[in-house]
């Protein structure tokens, strides 16, 4: 029995070397490259979409992490970037693809949907915004802010 070589020369009039079908090891590789690069593939598109568990885990610590914290904010602005970064920083799902919009503001309560075309939920994030130093002569402006927030199913 002479040894094949696991790769040799294409025959197709190219220099380019495959994989040997008359070595065993040879043959090993091209039955098993496939499924490798399926399997792959199905993980490169389940690490890069939302499923419903992963976005409600990360909408909920994503507003655990805001709830309690001091944001340099005002009470005019959007906090859409802040809520997805919160959720982005989670650690959970992929963290592209969410959209935040803004539903309600009344006072200091503020309320946004969170939400992902791969999914078909949505979350309400409710903020609630009080001034750390309450008696600033210039109240319109960026302060820092204690921050309350609660996550909650289904849109605002």
């Amino acid at each position: 029995m002479t040894e094949e070589p696991v790769f040799v020369r294409s025959n197709w009039g190219t220099s380019r070397y495959v994989y040997n079908r008359r070595n065993p090891l040879g043959l090993a590789l091209i039955v098993i490259t496939p499924f490798i690069a399926i399997g792959a593939m199905i993980g490169f598109w389940n690490s890069s979409h939302w499923s419903e568990s992963e976005l409600r885990t990360a909408v909920h610590r994503g507003a655990a992490d805001l709830n309690g914290s001091t944001q340099y904010v005002s009470p005019e602005m959007q906090l859409g970037t802040l809520i997805r970064d919160a959720v982005e920083d989670s650690g959970t799902g992929p963290g592209l693809g969410l959209d935040v919009s803004r539903d309600v503001v009344a006072g200091d309560t503020h309320r946004y949907t969170v939400s992902t075309d791969d999914t078909d939920k949505e979350y309400c994030i409710r903020i609630t915004m009080t001034r750390v130093d309450p008696d600033s002569r210039f109240p319109f402006l960026r302060q820092d802010h204690h921050i309350t927030a609660a996550a909650s199913d289904g849109s605002c």
